[in-house]
């Protein structure tokens, strides 16, 4: 056996063991401290920003007790008996902000402040209170200032509203989204503003995941915090493919002892259950949850899925200058892949294929540690495996598309002023995939993947100003992506390829942030670079594709409305030469029997504009929300540009959350006009119709308030029943219904 499949083989076995150590010791540590005493406990956050604030006041104004936030925002305060009380948190520089809590016997109430900054008028003249409003030395991931407006963050709390099971169901409502959804070996695709082949990269605590896109179907929305979408083609600081977008996946920590439990029951013998479990014993937090998700599907559909998933890590500050932080994921299941329907070529609709089963392991460890209030390093250490087994069940054939990549990332940052933030790293990683992948099984592929970015912010009075650059070089160990075996004259262009460098890719970032006051700002940010299409990609001569060179520009303004809400504009325009895109041709390897689709470059534009509205809590019963992306879409065909209809012309969505004396309702609104393809369709067949859909989603329940505090709720999908494609041949499922119950204690 080869030294890499022993190495991997020893890592999962050992990996095992220690998984379920680290499970029984993080609940038994939990549940005896879950009641040992009543505290109050949160965090306090700049209510722009987001970003945690050190040294705010938070007091009991009833009483003496209180505390000051550390470098993290977070305070604690022990010992506090049963009664109604008022906490206040208050600094010089922002709003006083005051917040009524009940207490009772064994409580650990969490609450989040978010300060307004204040500012202060004297005899006509006007001073606003000097902030740090991006602590770029505690996030040095954080994308560049300009980029704000193309950042949308979903929160747990959002997760639980929409009734979201995974990630890609928990993007839905993202401005100008969209989710192709089909039945073969990607299950789910998601794209903003048409931004395709590639499709976003996505990154798990911040770490760049260079195989991932079967993942987000199956990965579990649990135990997530966050979602960190950046939805402009210019994410620089995580991933390398940032020019089409990315999507970062940050999990839970926990403050106080926590524990949680979901169990759900709905429509084709749908079956979900989620427990977790998390907290803190001095400086050491914990986290661990494990669920189960399994379906049959519509009967003769051959959709029957089944996933295990369990996650486990902690986040241990050593000192106030070294905190090291861990995560580990482990998904085991299985997956038919939906056999499809007409209008889609026969060749389609006679597959019948499954993975079984389906495997993977995820792991990062982070390393922080700052020496100075000016200077801050970070090391990720990440290790990633795959190990999909893909049945031909027409054909009684099997094949083994396991992979894993495994590297470092390290980030510097330095205050160089108290206006001027620059950070700089490098990335290796480290790709095998022993049997080949997709369509290029059979073939060894171990690439290797270094990178180096650099990042410069500067505040100028209202104005702040970034720039960046990336630079991007592989080397290619052994890489015969192109299965050229038997009837291999076809593919006489296509060479495999050892020990060579490929050339640099370079990515750029320019922006100006302008803040004339607290409520209002301005962006403009640009972007140029490359992209290279996804390996194994081939054109309609069999051979490799081009890189394409990419231009964006976004142009924004954003409105803070109250403390909560906002209304944001946005004008983007993206200009692609050589774009990477479907030709609407397919090719049958005459040993193999795969069907490759084959691609095109060719000149591509976009440009549109963004609109969200994000209101405040009205008559303390609702919050609403709208945003829309209407889009123009250009491609270069017989030497002039025309429009391009493979692209939705307008993209929508609206919700409603309401919640009052433990009853909540919430609807969510998409809708998405119509657009064509020919990807699955037969020659003959041309263009089919896409899209033109209204889909109605709605989740309501009531919660039984006590010392066991329960949630029973449904879940309605597709309310309106309508069989909608986003992809040729894969429809809607169609209304669906489901039941559930979640408690939580705290």
């Amino acid at each position: 056996m080869p030294l890499s499949e022993r190495f991997v083989n020893y890592r999962i076995k050992s990996g095992y063991h220690v998984l379920s150590l680290f499970l029984l010791i993080f609940l038994f540590t939990g549940f005896t401290d879950i009641n040992a005493q009543t505290n109050i406990a949160g965090i306090v956050k700049d209510a722009g920003s987001l970003i945690p604030l050190k040294g705010i006041n938070v007091i009991i104004t009833e009483t003496s007790q209180g505390a000051v936030t550390d470098n993290d925002g977070r305070f604690s305060i022990a010992g506090v008996k049963e009664g109604n009380y008022t906490l206040k948190a208050s600094m010089t520089g922002y709003q006083t902000e005051r917040r009524k809590i009940t207490i009772n016997a064994g409580d650990n109430l969490p609450v989040i402040f978010n300060l307004e900054a204040q500012t202060y008028e004297i005899d006509s003249v006007t001073i606003t209170a000097q902030r740090q409003i991006r602590n770029l030395l505690k996030a040095p991931y954080t994308e560049p200032s300009s980029l704000s407006p193309a950042i949308t963050i979903i929160k747990s709390e959002d997760i639980r509203r929409q009734g979201a099971i995974t990630v890609i169901e928990a993007l839905n409502h993202v401005p100008g989204g969209l989710t192709e959804t089909r039945g073969r070996q990607v299950k789910q695709f998601f794209s903003v503003r048409g931004q395709k082949y590639p499709y976003p990269d996505y990154a798990v605590n911040g770490v760049w995941q260079q195989e991932f896109q079967e993942l987000p179907y199956f990965f579990s929305a649990s135990d997530i915090e966050e979602i960190e979408i950046v939805r402009s083609s210019a994410a620089l600081l995580t991933g390398l493919s940032g020019m089409a977008g990315l999507i970062n996946i940050k999990t839970k920590d926990y403050t106080t002892p926590e524990l949680n439990a979901d169990v759900e029951y709905g429509t084709f013998n749908s079956f979900h259950s989620h427990i977790s479990h998390g907290g803190r014993i001095g400086k050491l937090g914990y986290r661990a949850g494990i669920g189960y998700d399994n379906t049959d599907g519509p009967e003769g559909k051959h959709a029957k899925e089944s996933m295990a998933n369990f996650n486990t890590g902690f986040d241990w500050q050593l000192s106030a200058k070294l905190g090291i932080k861990a995560t580990l994921f482990y998904l085991d299941g299985s997956r038919q892949l939906r056999i499809a329907e007409a209008p889609a070529d026969k060749k389609y609709i006679d597959l019948l294929q499954s993975f079984d089963p389906y495997k993977a392991l995820i792991s990062n460890i982070k390393i922080a540690y700052r020496p100075t209030d000016k200077l801050s390093s970070e090391i990720q250490l990440f290790y990633s495996y795959r190990n999909p087994t893909f049945n031909d069940e027409a054909k009684g054939t099997t094949s083994n598309e396991r992979d894993y990549e495994a590297g470092v990332n390290f980030m510097q940052s330095v205050m160089l002023s108290q206006s001027n933030t620059l950070r700089f790293g490098g990335l290796y990683n480290r790709w095998i995939a022993p049997e080949g992948k997709r369509f290029y099984l059979g073939k060894r592929c171990d690439t290797e993947t270094f990178s180096g970015v650099i990042v410069d912010e500067h505040q100028l009075g209202h104005f702040t100003f970034d720039a960046g650059i990336r630079w991007t070089k592989a080397y290619l160990n052994d890489y015969a992506a192109f299965n050229i075996e038997g009837e291999g004259g076809q593919f006489k262009n296509v060479t495999p390829i050892t020990d060579t460098w490929e050339p640099g890719i370079f990515q750029s970032n320019l922006g100006i942030t302008w803040r004339p006051g607290n409520k209002l700002s301005f962006y403009f940010n640009a972007a140029a670079g490359e992209i290279k299409p996804r390996r194994g990609a081939l054109n309609e001569d069999l051979e490799e594709l081009k890189n394409e060179t990419r231009i964006k520009i976004d142009i924004s303004a954003i409105r803070k409305i109250g403390l909560t809400g906002k209304m944001s504009v946005t004008a983007f325009g993206i200009l692609q030469e050589d774009a990477i895109a479907l030709s609407g041709k397919t090719n049958k390897d005459m040993v193999t029997e795969i069907i490759r689709e084959l691609y095109v470059n060719r000149g591509q534009n976009q440009a549109g504009i963004e609109y969200e509205l994000v209101t405040p809590r009205l008559f303390n019963l609702v919050n609403p929300f709208v945003n829309f992306t209407l889009m123009k879409s250009e491609m270069k065909k017989d030497g002039s540009m025309i429009r391009n209809l493979e692209n939705p012309v307008f993209i929508s969505s609206a919700g409603l959350y309401l919640d009052k004396k433990g009853i909540d309702l919430n609807i969510l609104c998409k809708y998405v006009s119509r657009f064509e393809n020919q990807r699955f369709a037969s020659v003959t067949a041309g263009p089919q119709p896409l899209g033109d859909f209204v889909s109605v989603d709605m989740t309501g329940g009531y919660s039984f308030r006590g010392k066991i505090p329960v949630r029973c709720y449904f879940k309605v999908k597709n309310l309106t029943d309508k069989r909608y494609f986003t992809v040729i041949g894969y429809p809607d499922f169609g209304r669906m219904i489901y039941l559930g119950m979640s408690l939580s204690l705290k």
